[in-house]
């Protein structure tokens, strides 16, 4: 399978599986504007992280409950540091300053309804859990000692900030590369 079969897979999957028509979309516009002949001559990609796995390890990481709006923040924080290093399926972030969740990624969000269904997540009061199920799988991502380290320190950054204003700070900070 090349590279072109791979995305065209993952867009058939995320209505199929996942029922995000947002997703579909965005995967098709990513192959509109791509080189689609450059993609026929590529290899399939093996992934080290799904959008699944991205999302179990950033709420196992996080530890104990997480509302959506950190959540997409922390996976868009993690993919951004772990897809310099290993193969991270994209999760299609989106950000837009003015909206609730200013971080957005279709795909985590229609992962969250199908991981609960699947039970390995398990949403209370607005706050995302691991399952047993879940911690299983999320503590099976294995990264090096060295990314480990520094995905505790992302995860203890953005914990530390309490209200959205200063997560919504903090992330312009790192996108314009002035992390604390």
């Amino acid at each position: 399978m090349n590279r072109l079969q791979q995305l065209l897979k993952e867009a058939l999957d995320e209505i199929e599986i996942y029922g995000s028509w947002v997703s579909l979309y965005y995967i098709l516009k990513l192959l509109a504007e791509s080189n689609v002949e450059k993609l026929c001559k590529e290899q399939e990609v093996a992934y080290h992280m799904t959008v699944d796995s991205l999302t179990l390890f950033t709420i196992y990481k996080y530890g104990g409950g997480i509302d959506k709006t950190r959540l997409f923040v922390l996976s868009f924080l993690l993919y951004d540091y772990l897809s310099r290093y290993y193969n991270i399926q994209n999760p299609i972030f989106s950000i837009k300053w003015n909206k609730r969740y200013f971080v957005y990624s279709p795909r985590i969000d229609s992962r969250l309804h199908t991981l609960s269904k699947k039970s390995l997540i398990l949403k209370k009061e607005r706050l995302y859990y691991l399952n047993q199920l879940g911690r299983s799988e999320a503590e099976s991502i294995n990264i090096r000692e060295k990314d480990n380290a520094k995905v505790d320190s992302i995860v203890t950054n953005l914990k530390s900030l309490k209200k959205v204003k200063d997560i919504r700070i903090f992330v312009r900070r790192h996108l314009l590369g002035n992390d604390k």
